[in-house]
């Protein structure tokens, strides 16, 4: 051990958050709910108190980070507050659009989707690392999104309607 000890992670992180998002501890505190001195007693440099869980929640909710995150526990700050529906939708939008590209894709060799082990001229693996990184984009667009149905969700919505709307059989 030296005999500097150097500040907790949380610490470290209560005052990124409010540098970053350019408050004054009594603002931040505000927004958390919680008396100034109580903020100030978790972000002193040495000899910080803990907080509670309740303190943590109400911090990582105010501030819209995850509550791993702000204890040091995960590297992304990301609060990923999707349900079940949002994976689907945010699967489902990723799996048409990699289908729209590899149609698009086919057209440029050819017509011809698949051939010598590749597909649409393109390794396995780069269509799927593709997919993985929509995949993330997606999810990251709805969970910036999370308390309400943002312009992502409303536009994907909507080009879901017309797809259910149309009659695919006579398109043939």
């Amino acid at each position: 051990m030296t005999d500097v000890e150097r500040p907790s992670e949380l610490v470290q992180r209560l005052h990124r958050l409010r540098i970053e998002r350019g408050l004054t501890i009594q603002q931040m505190a505000e927004a958390c709910g919680l008396p100034k001195s109580t903020l100030e007693s978790y972000m002193k440099m040495s000899g910080a108190k803990r907080p509670g869980v309740d303190a943590l929640i109400a911090i990582a909710d105010a501030m819209q980070v995850s509550l791993d995150w702000l204890v040091g526990r995960a590297e992304s700050s990301l609060p990923l507050k999707l349900g079940e529906k949002d994976y689907a939708v945010a699967c489902f939008n990723v799996v048409f659009g990699v289908l729209q590209w590899l149609q698009a894709e086919s057209g440029k060799h050819g017509g011809e989707l698949i051939h010598n082990d590749r597909i649409a001229g393109f390794d396995g693996s780069e269509i799927a690392a593709k997919a993985m990184f929509a995949y993330m984009k997606r999810l990251q667009a709805f969970a910036n999104n999370s308390d309400a149905y943002g312009l992502d969700r409303q536009a994907f919505f909507e080009d879901m309607k017309s797809l259910l709307a149309r009659d695919f059989r006579s398109e043939k």
